[in-house]
């Protein structure tokens, strides 16, 4: 309860359900703290969360004895039994940082000192005669890399949605489409305003917002962060097995511009990624041919044998570029400046990004110690991760062996499980099953998802849609359904 006027109260209340809110809400629920989970859309981690490198940061970038670097080295060496206990499929794989003249092999041995400090296993500078034994597709004109064995690659949204289900199990309260709109101070609690209507109360609020973040905190008092908005296009390629790289490739350029990042994903492709641009107010996450022409260009360059791989999608997601009002053009770059605590329990996490996914389980364990400090509350310890609940019923019977997605062979139980699982768009089928991401992008699968769903979830008026508001796939007219 605790809504709508009620007197009941939640100790805490988590705003956004993207990975640093799931992860936030999933220890807090570990910890046996009465925690709602508030997100604005219909799902979770549909915002920056489903759109990112993907990458599990080993923790050479950082600089020694930083919040950043001790939360990505405890993060990285944790992700094993985590992903074990959340029973989410991830790649070891390794990363090599090259360079390709003396800039980027200042930059390149700068990074391999500042990663033995910091205590990263397995480290090695390699020549360029050892990388390209390592990756043959390299360019020739490699000359030094930074090998580090330790970094991995998730499904971003994957890894999310198992937090937030794991949390459901330890008694999490959600409520989605649901934004906060005003919040307030009474006695010993927040008032959350939802959606101009219900009231809320909880003694602690987690912000976690994402791109929205600031405007959150804003609700309650002026933020000393703020945030611009940034887009980031990627571009997703099916290329040949033997002309893909086997590692995550970081390039250090020799001029001070970002270089291209490619990834071995979980299910096989390469992404490349990323050009970064100013994110547009009436359309904040197009793509544009220019960018994946750079993203070709850059991608060709540094890795030729990909320069014919098939491009399965291009794709765009928002990134939050943190700043401070009154020094706009001071760079802040750790995560202590951008976790703001107010004293009487209120707090915001303003402008996480990389590696903010590494990082996201770290953060979320610190915010429930703090959560359990200001509430006083002897820790009473941390219950044990309990698996994501599974329906036996659609995955084994025969009846739902029927393949729905014919490019990832994904079974209508697959899809049905997802469904039970709480996916009420195609979409968010996507996100739990990965129908949707082979070659076709849906073509086949999308319409048959669309009728599952239909006959499956209680939607207004028989629609179906794609991702969200206003995104209609299917609707239902009563006399034929179009689609």
């Amino acid at each position: 309860m605790g809504v709508d006027g009620q007197a009941a109260v939640f100790d805490a209340a988590v705003i956004g359900g993207g990975l640093l809110g799931c992860f936030c809400a999933l220890n807090l629920s570990r910890r046996f703290v009465r925690t709602i989970l508030l997100e604005k859309r219909e799902d979770v981690c549909t915002g920056i969360s489903r759109a990112n490198t993907a990458v599990i940061y080993p923790g050479y970038d950082n600089h020694p004895g930083s919040l950043k670097t001790n939360l990505t080295l405890k993060a990285n060496q944790d992700l094993d039994r985590l992903c074990r206990q959340l029973d989410v499929p991830y790649r070891r794989c390794g990363s090599l940082l090259v360079s390709c003249g003396p800039k980027g092999d200042q930059t390149v041995q700068k990074k391999y000192r500042q990663g033995l400090e910091n205590g990263v296993p397995g480290l090695r500078l390699l020549s360029a005669r050892e990388t390209l034994k390592m990756e043959p597709g390299l360019t020739k004109e490699v000359t030094l890399s930074l090998y580090a064995p330790s970094s991995a690659t998730v499904h971003p949204w994957e890894f999310g949605i198992a937090a937030w289900e794991a949390a459901k199990e330890l008694g999490l309260d959600t409520k989605f489409c649901s934004e906060v709109t005003a919040i307030w101070r009474e006695k010993d609690h927040f008032c959350l305003e939802i959606n101009r209507e219900q009231i809320l109360r909880s003694r602690t609020v987690i912000n976690g917002a994402g791109i929205l973040a600031d405007q959150v905190h804003a609700l309650y008092q002026e933020p000393l962060i703020r945030i611009r908005p940034e887009l980031a296009e990627y571009v997703l390629l099916e290329p040949e097995d033997d002309r893909a790289p086997g590692h995550i490739i970081f390039c250090e350029t020799e001029d001070h511009g970002k270089g291209i990042t490619l990834v071995p994903t979980v299910n096989g492709k390469i992404l490349a990624g990323t050009v970064n641009r100013l994110a547009e107010a009436d359309a904040p996450l197009a793509t544009s041919a220019l960018g994946r022409e750079k993203l070709r260009e850059a991608y060709s360059q540094i890795f030729p044998s990909l320069a014919d791989s098939m491009i399965v999608r291009s794709f765009a997601g928002l990134r939050p570029n943190p700043y401070r009002p009154d020094h706009p053009k001071m760079r802040l770059c750790g995560l202590e400046p951008l976790i703001t605590e107010t004293k009487d329990g209120l707090i915001s996490l303003i402008g996480i990004k990389t590696p903010g996914l590494t990082c996201a389980n770290e953060l979320g364990k610190s915010i429930s110690s703090r959560v359990l400090e200001f509430l006083n509350r002897k820790d009473a310890g941390c219950q044990e991760i309990l698996p994501r609940r599974r329906y036996p019923e659609y995955l084994e019977a025969p009846e739902h062996q029927k393949i729905i997605c014919r490019c990832e062979q994904i079974t209508e139980g697959e899809i049905l499980e997802a469904i039970q699982r709480g996916a009420g768009t195609i979409d968010g089928v996507k996100r739990r099953t990965g129908s949707g991401m082979g070659l076709c992008q849906g073509s086949y699968c999308s319409a048959r998802i669309a009728g599952l769903l239909a006959d499956r979830v209680s939607v207004l008026d028989g629609q179906v849609m794609k991702d969200g508001r206003d995104s209609y796939y299917l609707y239902q007219t009563g006399e034929q359904d179009q689609v």
